[in-house]
């Protein structure tokens, strides 16, 4: 039987597709069939510089997938099953773990999809030690993969939304369209709350717009508004600043977006808080809001590769590309 194929990182820029070693698939274990699988903006800074990941890595978290063969005392997982993919894994033993914080455990960049463990920029993944309902969660089969693809970052998203106050806010700001503002203003339009978005880039701000939010670019005025939260999904400091007077005066600042440059301190007296990954909650709510349909995203999926063009899909793309989200494609 021939093994699957991969893309594999060998060095910045240097991404190879090769025949894998797949282990042999242990009672709880699982194979999957990759279906599509989301590039994300630390999969651009990774091939670019190297950034998080070492040589011989397969990148690719956000995924959706079909199970090839699943261990005999897994339940639930027939083949063919599609199924949701949480990729973050903790060591469920440390005190972040037990109290339930598993996205600060320190053991996660080494037992993590495409930090650690192999990503899913693959034709096939193998996951040891699957627990179903929380690493691999079955879903309808007539679920869209591009949609389901997107339950990682909107995981990302419903945590920063709730660390901002959730649906106790009226209408919050979100300062920049890339695919984490995107799924920041889809979680908190699923919730109920009110959402404008500060984009530059004109597609992005069309993408915005049609999933329900209010949009400007940063030299619009945005009059006497007021808003509950800042959510900053740009990384971009001077984003920050100028969206400070638009909000009340308890109104929390969260940064969602990751950036090399200073946040500017302080912040006029706003709680700051920072944003990093999700929860098993957070997952979990991500996967129920897109397959009830009342998250769809799909059709954000602007570009999608076949594997042997995996080095196009990690190539930081140039405005005039248009790309909103892009994806690899394994098995096309």
């Amino acid at each position: 039987m021939s093994r699957p194929l991969g893309a594999v990182l060998h060095g910045p820029t240097d991404v190879r597709v090769e025949a894998l070693e797949q282990p042999e698939v242990g009672p709880r274990d699982v194979l999957l069939d990759v279906e599509a699988c989301g590039v994300c903006g630390s999969d651009l800074a990774s091939y670019a510089h190297g950034h998080y990941v070492e040589p011989g890595q397969v990148m690719g978290h956000e995924l959706s997938a079909t199970v090839a063969v699943a261990g005999a005392e897994l339940a639930g997982l027939a083949p063919g099953t599609r199924v949701a993919v949480r990729p973050m894994r903790s060591c469920g033993e440390c005190a972040y773990c037990q109290d339930g914080d598993t996205h600060l455990c320190g053991s996660t960049a080494g037992r993590s999809l495409g930090y650690g463990a192999q990503g899913a920029f693959a034709q096939q993944l193998h996951l040891p030690d699957v627990v179903v309902g929380l690493d691999v969660v079955p879903v309808p089969d007539g679920t869209d993969p591009y949609d389901l693809l997107w339950a990682e970052p909107l995981a990302v998203a419903l945590h920063a939304v709730g660390l901002a106050g959730g649906t106790a806010n009226r209408r919050v700001l979100v300062t920049g369209a890339g695919a984490v503002g995107l799924t920041v203003a889809a979680a908190a339009l699923a919730q109920g709350v009110a959402v404008h978005v500060v984009e530059p880039v004109a597609h992005r701000r069309d993408a915005a717009e049609r999933l329900g939010a209010t949009v400007s670019t940063p030299d619009d005025s945005l009059g006497d508004e007021v808003y509950d939260a800042l959510l900053d999904a740009s990384g971009v400091p001077a984003a920050v600043s100028a969206g400070l007077p638009l909000l009340s005066p308890t109104a929390p600042v969260v940064l969602v977006g990751l950036n090399d440059a200073p946040v500017p301190w302080p912040v006029d007296g706003h709680p700051l808080i920072g944003s990093f990954g999700y929860v098993d909650a957070d997952f979990a709510q991500a996967v129920d809001l897109i397959v009830s349909g009342r998250v769809s995203l799909g059709d954000l999926v602007t570009h999608r590769y076949p594997l042997d063009e995996a080095a196009r899909a990690l190539t930081a793309p140039r405005p005039d590309d248009h790309v909103v989200k892009a994806a690899v494609v394994p098995n096309a």
